[in-house]
């Protein structure tokens, strides 16, 4: 199931250590993750998508997401398997932001 939410700036989205079934796709605005009270990433273009490390792996979030300004989010909920089946789209999507993902994080160590 997938749903419009808006936040506030300053707005908190998810807490560091919280266990939920969702990640979210920026439609506008800026999101922001922190780690022990510090900054290490900030999204804001349309299609992001963020909080999706805990939800595929079924973990408890590793970073607090924030709204650095007001945002609207689609949030997507539910079971992995589910949402392969219902979003193709978004799962390719997902797919494809975690290899460019895993991509910086080989080139930034070498």
């Amino acid at each position: 199931m997938s749903t419009i939410k808006n936040f506030k700036k300053d707005d908190l989205i998810v807490r560091e250590g919280d266990k939920s079934k969702n990640f979210f796709i920026v439609v506008e605005g800026k999101v922001g993750i922190f780690r022990n009270n510090e900054k290490i990433a900030e999204f804001s273009k349309s299609g992001d998508i963020v909080g999706e490390m805990s939800f595929i792996l079924n973990k408890p979030r590793t970073g607090t997401l924030k709204a650095l300004t007001d945002c609207s989010l689609l949030t997507v909920e539910g079971e992995l398997d589910d949402i392969i089946r219902q979003y193709p789209d978004i799962s390719k999507k997902l797919i494809r932001t975690l290899a460019e993902r895993l991509t910086k994080a080989a080139e930034h160590r070498s």
